[in-house]
Parts: C-alpha cells; structure tokens; sequence
C-alpha cells in the first residue's frame, strides 16, 4: 500500500506525533509512505520515510498513491483544493478535537461557528473521517456528511532521560517538601488548569507543576499570585519529550473542559501514574472509576477530593490505568487499526 500523509509542519505537537507513531509501524510492516507538510519549522521530528515540503498552490501527483490521508485544518484545504486532481486515491480526514470548541478558544462565537462549518463541509468531501472519539463522532456525524469511523489514538512511552537538568533539580526540591501534581500541554482555556490553582489553597501539602506554553500561562501566574500560593506552581517551558518528567509526579492533572481524546493522559497511564481528570464523557470513554479519580468540573470539593483519593491509591491506579493504556491505547494498535482502515476503504472500492 502507498501512502501519503498530509501535515501542516514537522513540529512536535499532538496530531503529528500521533502520524509519527502511525508511520513508523506502517513502514516497518513494508508500506511505502511519504510525508508531505506546509510550513517549515525550526525544530522537525524525524520520520522513518521521505519526508516533503510542500505548497498550498503546488499540487503533488496524487493518483501514485493508494491512500491519501491529511491532517488539520490547512491540509484538509490542501487536499480539497486540489480533489478534481485525485482520480485513484482514496483521501481521509482525521477529526483530532471538537472543532467548534476549539476555535471557540480563539476567536468568538460567531467566527467559531463559520469556520466550523466551512471545516465540516471541507470533510464531508472526502472518502471518510476518522474520529480519535466515539463522542465526536456522535457530535459532528450529522455536520460531516462523510462516513466518520472511530479509531482511539495511541502512543509510545520513551523514557530517553534527556531532561533538562534545572527542572530536574527544582522538581526533585519540591518533591522533597510537598506532594507533587504535574502536567504538561499547550495552555489554553479548555485545559482547565486554573482549577487546579483554584484548588491550592486547600491543599497546602501540594504543589503544581506546569510544563508548557501557550496563551493562558499569564492568566494562571496571575491567578496564583492573587490566591497566594504561587510558590507551590512552577511553571516550565515546552519540552521535546515532556514524559521524562512523570516520575517526578505523584499525580498527573486532567482537568480539561474539552478534549478530543486525552493523549497526555494515557502517556501517563503508561509511565504507570495515578491520574486525576475531570468528569467528561470522552475521559469516561478511555478509563474507568476503578483506573482513574474523575471529579466534577468547577467544584473545588470535588477536585480536592479526587486528588486526595488519588494520591492516597497511587500505586494500585497507576497500576491499573497502565494495564488498560497497554492492551487498547499503544501506538501499535493505534497503527494496526488504520491500516485495517486503509484496508477497508480500498477493498470497498474495488467491488
């Protein structure tokens, strides 16, 4: 099978790692893959195949493939751009995040709602969507009129033990004083960590780490700082492989508002973590009551329990969550799924 992926840079971030995860396996079984992405970066991760810089006006001999399949919302635009020039290839989308809550985080509501719209018409021009979520799937399915399938995403745990060697110092410092809660993700609104914040005051044996970027850092410093307990959060830039850092954590924080999926969350299931998440469906569909402390979104009693219970059954969860991650969320399965994907679409053109 030939396949092409669709990207809209190389960039360490969500969506392209989860490709990254896809293609080593689909390379190593025998496939013949490429990677074509829109913007260059100063930082790209490597992949085990030919990897190309494209432009939205230049188009690619689409019909050399079996499988064409992109990524985000400007890829999705390349590939309908350029749809009276796929004449073989079967072309994919992929529905990584509730998109309406997403630009939501940027713009207001009535520019979220066009671009939601124009996003859900692009899909519904393809062969099929897939969906990382049972619950986004039921949202959109009646927005995207394309076949949407739901495959869970999954990943990789790689301990390289390349930390940075300050964090590492402050971290094993505030270990040795307080119980740590840590987390990492590009910080904004629907991530929900100003509850954690929130919570701080009540739990003066705790801190709170934070690894990442993003536009809401300032909001939760100075949320801190007006609870008086920045002292106990420490915030701490992007990192390449932030999963380094979960054995510095006691617990691992997810609280979002939204999610698409939860990746952050299940890596941490597999470094064998005690996790702490709030109360919304897409969580419930990846763990149990019994793998995972859920609590309910905006309730300080709630959160400050869970954490708590969490912390106290830290080894018997983390245990758990694990043995979930490994047998229905690793990379592997993720990637024996879409090829399985792959393989259906194919074979239901060819009858």
């Amino acid at each position: 099978m030939k396949i092409a992926y669709i990207l809209p840079s190389l960039r360490n971030q969500g969506p392209i790692v989860v490709v990254k995860n896809i293609v080593d396996f689909l390379v190593e079984w025998g496939h013949d893959v490429e990677i074509f992405y829109l913007d260059e970066t100063p930082s790209k991760m490597e992949f085990k195949c030919p990897a190309w810089h494209i432009k939205m006006k230049i188009h690619i001999d689409f019909d050399q493939y079996d499988v064409i399949h992109s990524h985000c919302l400007r890829p999705d635009i390349y590939v309908f751009r350029w749809r009276k020039r796929i004449h073989r290839a079967k072309i994919v989308s992929t529905l990584h995040q509730d998109t309406y809550h997403l630009f939501c985080d940027r713009y207001n509501p009535v520019a979220a709602r066009l671009l939601t719209a124009y996003w859900c018409y692009i899909q519904s021009k393809f062969d099929g969507v897939i969906s990382i979520s049972n619950l986004l799937r039921a949202s959109y399915q009646k927005r995207i009129k394309a076949p949407i399938t739901t495959l869970h995403n999954g990943c990789v745990m790689k301990l390289d033990r390349k930390t940075d060697g300050r964090i590492a110092e402050i971290l094993t410092q505030v270990k040795s004083t307080y119980k740590l809660m840590g987390t990492y993700a590009f910080v904004v609104h629907c991530k929900g960590l100003v509850q954690v914040i929130q919570v701080l005051p009540h739990l003066q044996d705790y801190a709170f780490a934070v690894i990442g970027e993003g536009p809401e850092i300032s909001i939760l410093k100075e949320q801190a700082r007006t609870l008086g307990v920045a002292d106990r959060v420490y915030f701490f830039p992007y990192q390449e492989n932030p999963c380094n850092y979960l054995p510095y954590f006691d617990v691992y924080m997810m609280p979002s508002y939204s999610e698409g999926f939860g990746m952050a969350m299940v890596e941490a299931a597999l470094g064998g973590k005690a996790i702490v998440c709030s109360d919304i469906s897409v969580f419930h569909e990846i763990f149990t009551e019994d793998e995972v402390r859920f609590f309910t979104l905006d309730n300080t009693d709630s959160l400050q329990r869970a954490i708590h219970s969490a912390y106290i059954d830290r080894e018997k969860l983390g245990k758990a969550a694990y043995v979930k991650a490994n047998s229905e969320f690793t990379a592997q399965k993720m990637a024996e799924n879409h090829k399985k994907y792959y393989d259906k679409l194919l074979c239901n053109s060819n009858k």
